[in-house]
């Protein structure tokens, strides 16, 4: 916040987030391909170690890419003044590139001018940093100039398609429509729901649709058990063979996650396959 005279800890975020975009490429034409992370690491000073994961070609909309990170797996070492990231093992394409973006979020957090803070850089890593080193990895890797959907747009879609076109997964899509500069959108939760292949076919498949994770901040959503409802709009588009998009007013009621919601979801895969999967943003009204 004092490095760049900022009222609060995002802005500032936002500020240094800006500056290095903006020595990325001052034209907005150059972020229509994924932004590179390796040039990211280069403009912020740090060296990008580690064996880098294959790249899958964006076929449509990736089941895989919708899994949440499982903690933060990169490592971020400063040696006589310089940042070292690692890239993690054995990890998906797109989840290291948020692992290296919020990395150099860490960057941002100690850089002071051209150099670092020596006194930071050796304090453990609180939560309030990680959560905005996280935000700092979206902001990244999902600009605003990228990344600004129109109020009445389906936001559930909406991540899907920018997750796949700018190499993320659909969890850090669905959390960037959160974000403190997209507030406007009204937000209050999103689910990613998936065909609990562990029911027999004979049931309704609104019950083998289970939530497999959720950001719902201070609710309580029962991940792999809790079920979609008979007649909901997350029943009904996931009764289908090819991509579906919605909308609807609905009452809300699954764990202590409780409300009344515009709800915009989106699905795509197979239910024959069993690879059927939904995602359902929640907005106020």
């Amino acid at each position: 916040m004092d490095e760049y005279r900022a009222q609060r800890p995002v802005e500032a975020m936002q500020m240094a987030t800006d500056r290095l975009l903006e020595a990325y490429q001052p034209s907005v034409d150059s972020f229509s391909r994924p932004i590179s992370v390796e040039k990211l690491c280069s403009l912020a000073g740090a060296e990008l170690i580690g064996s880098r994961p294959s790249s899958r070609p964006h076929v449509g909309y990736d089941a895989e890419s919708a899994r949440p990170r499982s903690g933060h797996t990169g490592k971020l070492y400063f040696r006589n003044s310089r940042a070292t990231i690692q890239i993690p093992e054995e990890i998906e394409f797109e989840t290291a590139r948020i692992s290296v973006a919020h990395e150099i979020g860490h960057v941002l957090i100690h850089r002071r001018g051209d150099e670092y803070d020596g006194v930071t850089i050796r304090l453990s890593s609180s939560t309030e940093e990680e959560a905005l080193a996280e935000y700092a990895a979206r902001l990244l890797l999902l600009p605003s100039v990228v990344f600004w959907p129109e109020a009445e747009a389906n936001l559930a879609e909406y991540a899907v398609e920018r997750a796949g076109l700018a190499k993320v997964t659909v969890h850090s899509a669905a959390s960037r429509l959160g974000d403190p500069d997209l507030s406007n959108l009204g937000v209050r939760g999103a689910i990613f729901w998936k065909i609990n292949r562990e029911l027999p076919r004979s049931e309704p498949l609104y019950t083998r649709l289970t939530p497999r994770w959720h950001l719902c901040p201070g609710a309580f959503v029962p991940v792999l058990r809790s079920k979609a409802r008979a007649g909901s709009l997350i029943a009904e588009l996931a009764d289908s063979s090819s991509p579906s998009k919605g909308w609807d007013i609905q009452t809300v009621n699954i764990g202590t996650f409780i409300g009344t919601f515009r709800v915009d979801a989106f699905a795509w895969g197979s239910v024959t396959e069993g690879t059927r999967s939904l995602l359902s943003i929640f907005r106020d009204l």
